[in-house]
Formats: structure tokens, sequence, C-alpha cells
């Protein structure tokens, strides 16, 4: 028995090494996917896909164009590393890698065509796809507009980046165009007289890229009409996406299944409502945080003198302001500008511009790079000195530009505040979470605060009060110039700290005069919040108005073309 039991150990041990010795065996990849639309007078397009890929496995890479609807596609050529491929007239889907390699075709389907090409060798590749598509814009009611799917990632070889750009006869702006990009994280927006756009991440079996351009010009004369006016047009696409919160009108099915299963739904109101009560009056007895109306209102009139909270940086305390609806994105912002120009990591700088009317500009120099690491500051400055560029100086009108094209990071990082935040409010016993049970079966958790985290939060609102009111509630003791500096931080985070400085000046002219802030930087970096605050909420607004800005995971509907395929 001992011997077999060594023989095994010993047989084990062998395969696993030579599993080993064989290494890893790497799928195909595409590690970025550029496309160019060149939009002609007669509505047809020239796309031109250029994508860099390494492949191990199978003998030709295809394209799948399956829902043309009415389209052709024509003038379809290949090259890799630039040197041109051969066409071959009669593509052989079967036929060997061998027998495919510098060479490529066209195969014709029920649905439509598969553009092919041969891999060749295996490694590196660079192709040079091209093709015209014919009708790529099509006639509405009462307008002209392409709506087209140019690439599917299901079952596809998924790019680690993809960007797109569209050129027109005509250059096209927010004035005459609006533009949708749909089925990708990313951005498209306006650039020099054409549509840019880029996916924020790889792109997955998930997503797909649909770009939906309406002009308002008619600068086309298609050959493809559409019966559909540009708004029954656009809301076909939007739906599902997050451009539009627009319910969907019912189909004649859905009413019909509505009106089926009314009678269950009026059974089960009953049973809801009483769980429901139950439920409130359990939640009602583990104290979930106080709403900020009834906060407030508790704390009327009742002031904190001190900065509430010293215990860690003071983005600790964001789910607690927003809980007392303050501590926007863009006061936190404020407060950093004020915290940065006081660690001397920005100067204020002031610059006369203009040829006849010449008037001072506020300019922010950065006197630093890039900073390591995922926490809220350094990711809020990372921002920052990406929009100020080469130079390191921002401008008023960059961060408005930069946060209007980008206002989806802003996006995210605002989310990722209030969350990072809650799981610090409840690690420090602030806050904690409490499992409710309805009848032994419904349960949830709720967000409690404990008496610890009450008293923090009635010190931010008597704070908020205290700052408001201080020059009206006899304060008149000499404040350190250190405390008066952290306490404008502190007022930016309730959007006062313009208000707060002027009172201060009022009041205590000799400690502003030593402060590290003048009342000209106050008011600067209040102008420079704004710009972020502007560029932010329109770049939000201006996504669903097809002014350009974040694209949708979703929606999409009503496009043609196709972009299936991958490698086989």
């Amino acid at each position: 028995m001992k011997k077999w039991l060594k023989w095994l150990v010993s047989a084990g041990i062998l395969m696993a090494l030579a599993g080993i010795s064989q290494g890893p065996v790497y799928a195909n990849s595409m590690q970025s996917l550029d496309f160019h639309v060149k939009l002609q007078t007669d509505g047809s397009g020239i796309v031109t896909e250029n994508r860099k890929m390494n492949l191990t496995k199978d003998t030709e890479i295809y394209i799948v164009m399956d829902n043309l609807g009415g389209s052709d596609i024509s003038d379809f050529k290949v090259s890799d590393f630039g040197q041109p491929l051969t066409f071959e007239p009669n593509w052989d889907i079967h036929a060997s890698r061998a027998e495919k390699a510098g060479k490529y075709g066209i195969v014709t389907t029920d649905k439509g065509y598969e553009l092919c090409w041969g891999i060749g060798a295996y490694g590196d590749h660079e192709y040079t796809v091209t093709y015209t598509i014919s009708g790529v814009v099509r006639q509405l009611k009462d307008g002209q507009a392409m709506n087209w799917q140019f690439f599917s990632g299901e079952g596809n070889i998924n790019p680690s980046a993809m960007t797109l750009s569209v050129e027109g006869p005509a250059p096209m702006t927010a004035d005459n165009t609006k533009i949708w990009g749909f089925g990708f994280n990313g951005e498209i927006h306006f650039e020099n007289g054409i549509v840019a756009g880029a996916s924020a991440e790889p792109l997955s079996d998930r997503n797909y890229v649909t770009v939906l351009i309406q002009f308002m010009d008619s600068p086309f004369q298609p050959v493809l009409t559409l019966d559909k006016t540009l708004a029954e047009q656009e809301s076909l696409a939007k739906e599902g996406s997050s451009y539009s919160q627009e319910e969907k009108p019912a189909s004649l099915t859905d009413r019909v299944f509505t009106a089926f299963i009314s009678f269950m739904v009026f059974l089960t109101i009953l049973i809801t409502g009483i769980v429901m009560a139950f439920r409130q009056k359990a939640v009602r007895l583990a104290k979930p945080v106080m709403k900020a109306k009834d906060r407030r209102k508790l704390n009327k009139d009742q002031y904190f003198r001190e900065i509430p909270y010293a215990e860690g940086p003071m983005t600790d305390v964001a789910r607690l302001l927003n809980d007392i609806d303050r501590g926007k994105i863009e006061n936190y912002f404020h407060a950093h500008l004020l915290k940065w120009l006081k660690e001397g990591h920005i100067d204020h700088l002031t610059e006369e511009k203009g040829f006849i009317l010449k008037k001072n500009e506020s300019t922010l120099q950065l006197n630093r790079g890039q900073m390591e690491g995922l926490d809220f500051e350094s990711r809020l400055w990372n921002m920052m000195q990406s929009a100020a560029g080469d130079d390191n100086r921002l401008e008023e009108k960059e961060f408005t530009k930069w946060a209007r094209k980008h206002y989806k990071r802003i996006d995210e990082l605002s989310t990722d505040l209030v969350n990072d935040s809650e799981l610090v409010m409840i690690r420090k016993g602030y806050l904690t979470q409490k499992e409710v049970t309805v009848f032994k079966v419904f349960t949830s958790v709720i967000l409690s605060s404990t008496e610890q985290g009450d008293e923090l939060s009635n010190h931010l609102v008597q704070f908020e009060n205290y700052l408001k009111d201080f020059s009206l509630v006899g304060e008149r003791s000499a404040i350190e110039v250190r405390l008066w500096d952290e306490l404008l931080i502190w007022a930016s985070l309730y959007g006062i700290a313009k208000e707060v400085a002027q009172q201060f000046e009022k009041l205590y002219p000799e400690y502003v005069q030593q402060s590290q802030y003048t009342y000209g930087d106050i008011y600067a970096m209040t102008l420079f919040t704004n710009s972020f605050a502007s560029g932010y909420h329109s770049g939000q607004s201006a996504a669903s108005r097809g002014a350009g800005g974040g694209t949708s995971i979703g929606g999409g509907g009503g496009s043609f073309g196709g972009g299936g395929g991958g490698s086989r």
C-alpha cells in the first residue's frame, strides 16, 4: 500500500509540474478600437476602424452587419500595420489559417453581411478596416438623423479602450446638432466641429456602441427615409436609458396584462398596508436617522461655538451633513480650495486681461502634480489638476468646461463621498445599522444614530446657526487667526463662507489682516466653486438634451447597424 501511495503522490506532483510548465493560454484580445465616420452629402458614411489586437487562436476576424434597414455596405478594405490585404471574392470561412492569411472577403447572410479577414500569424496586429455604409443618415418627417450601432460586445473581442469621431460636410455644434451615445459608459461631445466620444472603461459583453445624431439644419440629401419625427426617434432611443426618466407608453399587451393582474393587486393592497403599518412602527422604535427638518427644529436658536468634528478629515461627516441637506460636492470643493490655499498647494493670481476693456481675472496656480491615492481629496485635486492642463494654471472657464464634460466623474466622487463617510461613521460609533423584522418574515436594514451620533448631528446644525448669527449673539472675544481660518473652511461646507467672511471682517478687522486669506481670495474661491458647480450641473442636463456629455449604458432603440462578430 505504501508503494502505491508513493506512486500516486509522485504522479500527482509530476502532473502539477507539467501543468505549470505549459503556462497560461491567452485568449484573443483588443487593446483599442477607434472609429472614425466621415458623413457624405448623400447620407452615406465612410467608416474607418483602427483595431490594435493580440491574437493567439482562430483563423479569421469578422464583423456582423445584420440590421441594415435598407443600407448597403461597399468599398470594404483591410490592412495590417499599413500593409493592404488582398480581396478574396469567394470567401470560405472554413479555409485554413494559412489559406486566409493576407486576405479579406465578404460573406452574404440572410440578414446582411459579414466582413471577414484572415488572422495570419499569431501575435500583435494593427488592423485598419474601412467600409462605406449607404443611408447611414436618414430623412425623418421633420429633420435628418443618424442612429447607428457600430459595435456589439456580446460574444465579441471587446476592446480595453474605445474612441469614436464623426465628421460631416459642415461643422456640427450644439446649435445645429443633437447627440447621444448609448450602450457604454463614457462621454460624447462636440469638439472643433465634429462629434467625439470615448469609453471610460473597457467594453464587455453587455456593452454596445450606438450613436444618435440629429441634424436640425438638414444638411444632407439622404436616399433613405424613416417614418418618424425627430421627437419620436429620440423618445424611442431614450427608452431604458439614463438620459430620460420618461415612462414608456403602455402597449395593448401591457394594458391587457395590467387588467389581468389588477384583481390580484387589489387583494394584496390590504396585506401590504398592514405590513407597512407594522414596519413603520418597528422602524420608529429602531430610531432611524432624524429628518433634516426635525433636526433643525430641535436645534433652533441653539449654538455650538467650536469646530464640531476634529477626529479626522472633514469628509468623515459628509453623511451627517447630507442628512441635514448640507455638504454638497461643490461645498466640499470650496472648502478644499481654502485648505489647499492655506497649505500652499495653490496660489491665487490676478491677471489683467482684455484689449480695450481691461479687467482683472483670477487664476489658480497649482504647485504640485497629481496626488497619489484614492481618497476624496486626492481624487478632487487630480480632477482640478487635469482641468488646469500642462501649465498647471486653472482659469475659471477652463474648469466650467472640464466639469461639464466630465460630470460623470464628479457624480461618482459625490456618491463615494457620502458612502465612504457612512462607513467611517459606523466604524467610529456615530451611526449603526439595525435590522427590522415584521411578522418574522419581512426584514430590512435601517441606519440609526447612536447617542454619540445624535450629539454630533446636533452640533453640526448648531454650528451652522452660530456661523450665521455670531455677529448677533454678542461674540466679541478675540479669536485666533488659526481658528478663524478653520471656521471659514467649515463655513464652506454650508455654502456660507463668503457671508461669514463679510461678517468677520466687520467684527475682527485686525485678525482678517493677519489671516492667510484675503477677502479677494474668498471671493475668487467662490467664483471657482461656482464655475465648478455650473459646469457640473449643466453637464448633467446637457447630456439629456442632446448637447453632449455622458453616455448611457442602456437605451439606443430604433438604431440600425450591427457591429457584432469576433474571431472564429
